[in-house]
């Protein structure tokens, strides 16, 4: 038996021309190297989702939803990394069928676990897209409630594009698997890559439409992170069988990991302004930079403080107290201009950071500030009223030491002007008394 096996192989080889010859190894290498990139690219995409993994699982506030969706992503991901890996080496693979007795069986089972990887590849990026847009939505109000609506509302693209895949075994619509194991593209192919897509352009669409909800620091890596994922997605499109869905998807989470982990970092969660902290390595560093000492750049810092605080959190509850501190935060954050940029000093008081220098402007902006305020208190659809009193100061990079004494005058100036409006209100509201 063996003799005629290699003298069959040897009758083979003769019958080959030497084109042939090499064109047959040339296509084996070709394979063999694909293969091998598939396996590297993917794993080192693997890598780097389960680094992730590990380091978010260690987040104490994993419990949030929006955390929750995060780690459901990066979930998808590893799972990707594998199915990526082996929907593009089992095309074109006659494993079972080589080693198998009954060729015909084997051939079956190959061609059968090619089309459920596929069906995964598809199904694992349309799940994808449809949690990302929960976590948009989330991001923009932080509703627990709100992302369950939203979730019944876009799902019907999900589940008319999983239902195609579900039944694709049977009616071939999205894709097929030949007699030779090959991958071939249905009639409905374009379903899948359709819903994927309507849910990316949805969640940038909807953080651009509702950006004054989000803080503006976070904007453009929510929407940045599209980017690789629509590149991939067309790359894979033109190119069938590329492995890189895995890895743009991966480059999109470290991104938005990057940006979540800064936020968390240098953002306060309750205001969505600037924490202390980057507002002290902000002054820190602008007062210690060679340029700005040598212009003499000077800022103006304007300490804000909300009036009868403690009152609210007495009269309505610590929740209601919290409730105020996000509403002063939305209020600076969507009515400072360019240059201009707000910062939690600390409880109820907030500091401004600006490059206006006179007087009149300043005035201008403050008095805007509790026109906003007055107007929120006129619809009724809170039970506090919010007020401020302010002081600001002005600091010179290069005149003084750190920045200490320039905290301690605006603290100075905020508090001769509560104290000024706390007589005016007095005598206003004796001089009402007396009137009635």
């Amino acid at each position: 038996m063996e003799t005629i096996d290699f003298l069959a192989v040897a009758q083979v080889a003769e019958s080959m021309s030497v084109a042939e010859t090499i064109a047959t190894a040339a296509a084996a290498d070709k394979f063999a190297w694909y293969d091998m990139e598939n396996i590297v690219v993917n794993c080192s995409a693997l890598l780097l989702l389960l680094f992730l993994r590990i380091q978010h699982k260690s987040i104490r506030n994993s419990f949030l939803l929006d955390q929750k969706l995060f780690t459901f992503m990066l979930d998808l991901g590893m799972l990707m990394c594998f199915v990526e890996a082996g929907a593009n080496s089992w095309n074109y693979r006659a494993l079972f069928s080589a080693i198998l007795p009954n060729e015909v069986i084997g051939l079956y089972i190959d061609r059968s676990v090619n089309m459920v990887l596929n069906i995964f590849y598809f199904g694992v990026n349309i799940i994808f897209g449809y949690v990302w847009c929960l976590y948009a939505v989330h991001k923009m109000y932080g509703s627990s409630r709100r992302v369950r609506r939203y979730a019944k509302i876009i799902c019907a693209p999900a589940i008319i594009a999983l239902a195609s895949l579900l039944t694709n075994p049977i009616t071939k619509w999205v894709f097929s698997i030949d007699e030779n194991n090959k991958y071939v593209r249905g009639d409905l192919m374009l379903l899948p890559a359709i819903a994927i897509l309507s849910y990316l352009l949805f969640g940038v669409i909807y953080i651009n439409s509702n950006r004054r909800r989000l803080n503006k620091y976070m904007i453009l890596p929510m929407t940045a992170i599209i980017t690789p994922i629509f590149i991939g997605a067309l790359v894979s499109f033109m190119v069938p069988g590329t492995a890189i869905i895995a890895m743009v998807l991966t480059i999109s989470l470290v991104g938005l990991y990057a940006s979540t982990q800064s936020e968390y970092a240098y953002i306060d969660r309750l205001s969505g302004v600037y924490n202390r902290r980057y507002l002290d390595d902000y002054l820190t560093s602008l007062n210690e930079n060679k340029r700005h000492k040598e212009k003499g750049t000077t800022i103006t810092g304007i300490m804000v403080d909300m009036d009868k605080f403690k009152q609210i959190n007495d009269n309505f509850g610590h929740h209601m107290g919290d409730d105020a501190i996000s509403q002063v935060g939305s209020i600076l954050r969507n009515n400072l201009g360019k240059g201009t940029f707000a910062a939690r000093y600390g409880g109820d008081e907030f500091i401004i950071i600006t490059y206006m220098l006179d007087t009149d402007s300043i005035e201008t902006l403050m008095q805007h500030l509790t026109e906003v305020a007055k107007e929120r208190n006129a619809s009724g659809d809170y039970p506090y009223v919010l007020d401020f009193s302010y002081g600001y100061a002005q600091f010179t990079v290069g005149k003084e030491e750190n920045c200490d004494g320039f905290m301690k005058r605006m603290d100075d100036n905020m508090y001769k002007y509560k104290v000024a409006k706390k007589a005016r209100e007095a005598k206003e509201a004796e001089e009402k008394a007396n009137v009635q």
